[in-house]
């Protein structure tokens, strides 16, 4: 069924609030979640997940609107826990394409692993980015070639000096996090758990201010849709 708007993100968790009561249901590996006038697809993380599940929300919803949501680190040190970033423009590393996006004023980069805090720097220098994720320019991407209007919308869950803990090993090929594993590797290291705890939070955190700015702007998006018709 057509909808106003598609959100393509990485993980359930991230939206948390904006699902809660949601119809869900599995489609090609990739969690398809209706909401009155917006479809929801998690893809899992990276970017051959965010591109999966981008192409099927466009086939499924063919909406108006395709926004690639979630958390995202901070390039920035004006950048705390829980601050939503919106972009204008969404960079490639990978690639060094650009893209635009609408609504925002950020400069997103997606890089091609979890960025730690050297990393970070490296990035920010590289592009004059504010915050870095590793979704938003492969839906981008799709957004470009289908002729659909993009947004990106992410909220911080890691500062830029956060000692971010090595998660990029525990995600599959297919873009999932294995949780229990990643917890058993924690147990046993002490160094990483006041880290992992404090993401957890911030996470947490980001989540709420991410799923209410995203209600404001399917909103929007419907009310503006509907006055120009």
């Amino acid at each position: 069924m057509p909808k106003a708007v598609a959100i393509v993100a990485a993980m359930r968790g991230e939206l948390a609030a904006l699902l809660r009561g949601a119809t869900t249901r599995i489609v090609d590996g990739v969690e398809l979640c209706e909401l009155p006038s917006a479809l929801v697809a998690i893809g899992g993380i990276g970017r051959n997940a965010a591109a999966r599940a981008a192409e099927l929300a466009v086939r499924e919803a063919q909406p108006g609107l395709l926004v690639s949501a979630g958390l995202a680190g901070a390039l920035t040190p004006s950048l705390r826990p829980g601050d939503l970033v919106h972009a204008r423009e969404v960079v490639d590393e990978a690639t060094g394409e650009r893209y635009q996006a609408i609504g925002g004023e950020a400069v997103l980069v997606t890089a091609v692993r979890v960025a730690g805090v050297s990393g970070k720097k490296r990035l920010a220098a590289s592009y004059s980015a504010s915050a870095v994720d590793m979704e938003a320019a492969e839906v981008a991407r799709v957004a470009k070639e289908h002729g659909i209007p993009f947004e990106a919308i992410k909220a911080v869950s890691d500062e830029l000096e956060f000692p971010m803990p090595p998660v990029s090993g525990f995600v599959t090929p297919q873009g999932q996090f294995r949780t229990v594993v990643f917890a058993a590797y924690v147990a046993v290291r002490p160094k990483w758990w006041v880290p992992t705890v404090r993401l957890a939070v911030n996470s947490r955190r980001a989540s709420q201010n991410l799923s209410a700015a995203l209600e404001h702007l399917i909103e929007e998006h419907v009310t503006a849709t509907s006055l120009s018709r």
